[in-house]
């Protein structure tokens, strides 16, 4: 019997589509042919018509209420030519000259594409049949991890359930025997500490409320979304990514549009780039003679290169962007792109174009940090002390919180004994202090690790910062541009490894 595949069998489509983690690059790229053939006309391909919708998906990824509107009701109304569309749309993205140099994970726009897509899916995956879907999903999402007491030969999910005695809401249903510690569900309370079981248990089976599943679905669709973009890189010619980039204008002309309005928040996520080059360009002039070139001073772009040719800096994310830099030329290119960076004053001087590199601009004015309290100069943290004056951190303050500590130099050498007692002294200021909760608490992120890598602190651009920001225009620091931070963090900022990238 011939097995069904994507590319003709619509529930086939639905479930490489919903779940591409658990399939090959094969049944990925028969979901992309379902996708295609949708601008197959008579036999007749229509390049057009694709090209027109993947700029209508890819500028419509902009808009914060498309996105939105998107959970409720498809923006594509159809698997195979959704996955086309979104991974198109990021493929453009990436080739845009603003991107060259940049890790993906750093391009907001892509992000956008991503929820747009993640949105679009489950709203599809809600209008789709009979719920089985779902419960093939739920497989996946509540299954035994491999050492967790072996396999369940029988389903996972067995039902998808109302229990008014429960309360309101949807249940899935999975038998205890096949029931994994991800079935148990608590009730998060604003500190971030576990609470109420939400998990039913009856007749043999829990019940796990419905809306774990989503958000436990959401969370794998966006892990998914990074395989069907490079599936379908790895798919695309030479000659058709050059049409592609070639023929495509409405979202490089979008992108262009914030670049030159100065939107760069729309474009960037977490990092500058022009901040970095900035920070490499002051360190090869600090460590060229006074003679040669100096801050604050006018030079050509010949001189400025001779400082960065000689320059040999020890991290290897200061290293890429010496390496660039590849003659005067290539510098001039590069100071002009960044002509509205306030560090970079460009004059004409006979002819040829003078650069003079300030020292640290207002934006990212250093803050020295010798002891933790120190961090409170940041406006941001200033509002975060105030508020914690009024209630206890929620998580991700104090893991933020703890975070910053752990980048700070004068801890890189540190005992752990050391950094929580610095902390629980700073912590002891606010009503809500408990030395044994608090300890507790510190050591807990200490503990937490990614892939072994030391978690990086939020930058100014993270959604939690964003309840303290007062706005960037407005504050003469940045989190990850003043604070002190190793030349470490900033090579692990850079690192491509599967846990240091989402694209």
């Amino acid at each position: 019997m011939t097995q069904s595949t994507p590319v003709e069998d619509e529930r086939t489509a639905y479930r490489v589509a919903t779940l591409p983690l658990e399939y090959g690059t094969t049944r990925i790229n028969q979901l992309f042919t379902r996708g295609y053939n949708r601008y197959i006309v008579d036999g007749e391909e229509q390049p057009e018509d694709l090209l027109n919708d993947l700029e209508r998906f890819g500028t419509a990824a902009f808009k914060e209420d498309v996105r939105a509107n998107a959970t409720e009701e498809p923006f594509v109304d159809e698997p195979g030519t959704l996955a086309v569309l979104a991974t198109l749309s990021a493929i453009c993205v990436k080739a845009h000259p603003k991107f060259e140099h940049a890790p993906p994970r750093t391009v907001q726009v892509l992000y956008d594409i991503r929820e747009l897509y993640v949105n679009n899916l489950a709203s599809l995956l809600r209008e789709f049949g009979d719920g089985s879907l779902q419960q093939d999903i739920a497989e996946v999402l509540y299954a035994k991890d491999p050492g967790e007491d072996g396999p369940h030969p029988g389903r996972v999910c067995t039902g998808i359930k109302e229990m008014p005695e429960f309360g309101d809401g949807l249940y899935l249903e999975i038998p205890m025997a096949a029931a994994s510690r991800k079935c148990l569900v608590h009730a998060d309370t604003e500190t971030g500490e576990a609470e109420e079981l939400l998990t039913r248990v009856e007749n043999n089976c829990l019940y796990v409320p419905v809306g774990d599943f989503d958000t436990k679905y959401r969370e794998y669709a966006r892990r998914a979304f990074k395989k069907l973009l490079r599936v379908q890189e790895e798919n695309l010619s030479e000659d058709q990514l050059t049409w592609l980039t070639t023929n495509e204008s409405a979202i490089t002309e979008r992108i262009d549009r914030f670049i030159e309005t100065g939107h760069h928040e729309r474009i960037w996520r977490d990092w500058n780039p022009g901040e970095r080059t900035f920070r490499v360009l002051r360190d090869a002039i600090r460590d060229a003679p006074d003679e040669v070139v100096s801050l604050g001073e006018f030079h050509s772009a010949k001189e400025l290169f001779e400082a960065v040719e000689a320059y040999d800096p020890e991290a290897s994310w200061k290293r890429d962007v010496c390496n660039r830099i590849s003659s005067p030329r290539s510098l001039g290119n590069l100071l002009a792109s960044q002509r509205d960076h306030r560090s970079l004053t460009i004059r004409e001087h006979r002819n040829t174009n003078h650069y003079r590199i300030q020292e640290s601009s207002r934006g990212v004015q250093p803050l020295d940090v010798e002891a933790i309290e120190d961090l409170f100069e940041l406006p941001c943290m200033a509002n975060m002390a105030e508020r914690l004056h009024e209630k206890k951190p929620v998580r991700k303050d104090l893991y933020n919180f703890a975070r910053m500590v752990m980048w700070l130099p004068q801890y890189q050498d540190s005992d752990l004994e050391t950094i929580v007692a610095d902390l629980k002294d700073v912590f002891s200021r606010w009503p809500w202090y408990d030395e044994q909760v608090t300890d507790y608490q510190i050591r807990y992120e200490f503990s937490n690790t990614i892939g072994g890598d030391t978690p990086l602190p939020m930058n100014c651009d993270n959604d939690d910062m964003q309840r303290y920001c007062i706005g960037q225009e407005q504050c003469p620091y940045s989190i990850w541009g003043s604070l002190p931070f190793p030349d470490e963090m900033y090579d692990q900022l850079d690192e491509d490894g599967p846990t240091g990238e989402e694209f």
